[in-house]
């Protein structure tokens, strides 16, 4: 980095800070160790929470906000996700929040944060990173901590699937998360649904929260674009929904290339449907490389993508290579 960069933490859905403090502060120590300032937010300083979130909508934008305008801090970073971040979009301040040169993280629900940014800003948005899930992950976490500087810090890189991966959870609300050992699976790879070459502008997003933008003015124009979409719980009649959703809203006619994560969870509801199944009846016959496994998102670990940069995607070949040119994050 040029210069020690501030990150500022926020909540804007679930008070995943309260819920699993140890994890969190160990996830702010990790950030530390890195070479970060933390500046938290007002909410989490005042350990407010409602249930399932915080605040509601006006105040978590107020804190996010607040944030924004705070010269100090360069990044914004969530807790966690959750299920309600787009609350906040009908009392964000689009100006101010382009005017601010500032960067957000996070992934999942943050899709609304990040959709509805990149649709009305020329922000820049790092898909991936936050405090608990990214940071608070106790053992094996070099390589997540690594994409996430080459996002922020690097111009021009490759993509390399970690050796390994897991979708097994450890429990977070005892000391499983630190004493225990995580189980995990060799990565054979991101496979191929349909070869091809394929370069433009790079969008990531959670299906499910991308999905319940459509219809606002608040989702980017993907035509032309290399497009990632990760999805936590891929229960299988939900998800043929959700696909058909984006098929009818045109999403998959003209873009450069698609690229699908590994789903943390999948569940065939038992019709003996695998998840590759289920998107090549839903995508169908497309003329654009499509590949699908990618670490991306809610497995273990992620790779973290930097919006709005060129990205190649090279599926010639039975191998497959993702390359990130002209890093539009790292032009601090």
């Amino acid at each position: 980095m040029k210069k020690k960069l501030t990150i500022g933490i926020c909540a804007p859905a679930s008070p995943a800070h309260i819920w699993f403090e140890d994890k969190y502060n160990y996830g702010l120590k990790v950030l530390e160790s890195m070479g970060f300032n933390i500046v938290e937010g007002s909410l989490i300083k005042s350990k407010k929470i409602q249930g399932y979130r915080t605040a509601n909508g006006h105040e978590r934008a107020l804190e996010f906000m607040e944030l924004i305008n705070n010269p100090q801090i360069d990044i914004i970073m969530p807790v966690i996700g959750g299920l309600n971040s787009s609350s906040l979009i009908p009392f964000l301040d689009f100006k101010e929040i382009e005017d601010s040169k500032k960067i957000l993280c996070g992934y999942s629900d943050i899709t609304s944060l990040q959709m509805s940014i990149l649709s009305q800003t020329n922000f820049k948005c790092i898909y991936g990173a936050a405090v608990i899930p990214t940071f608070g992950e106790f053992k094996d976490n070099e390589f997540a901590k690594e994409s996430f500087m080459n996002s922020l810090c690097r111009e021009n890189y490759e993509l390399i699937p970690p050796s390994k991966w897991s979708n097994v959870l450890l429990n977070a609300f005892t000391n499983d998360w630190k004493e225990l050992d995580r189980t995990y699976m060799l990565n054979q790879g991101w496979k191929i649904i349909n070869k091809g070459y394929a370069e433009g502008i790079v969008y990531a997003a959670n299906i499910d929260t991308l999905v319940s933008l459509f219809g606002s003015k608040y989702v980017p124009n993907f035509n032309n674009c290399i497009l990632i979409l990760e999805e936590e719980d891929a229960t299988i009649n939900i998800e043929e929904r959700s696909l058909n959703a984006l098929k009818l809203y045109g999403v998959f006619d003209n873009l450069k290339g698609l690229i699908f994560g590994k789903p943390e969870v999948y569940n065939d509801k038992n019709s003996n449907i695998t998840y590759v199944e289920l998107i090549k009846e839903i995508v169908g016959k497309r003329d654009y490389p499509i590949i699908y496994d990618f670490d991306c998102a809610h497995t273990i670990p992620s790779i973290s993508i930097p919006q709005k940069s060129q990205m190649t995607l090279d599926a010639t070949s039975d191998k497959v290579r993702i390359f990130i040119k002209n890093n539009f994050i790292s032009k601090l």
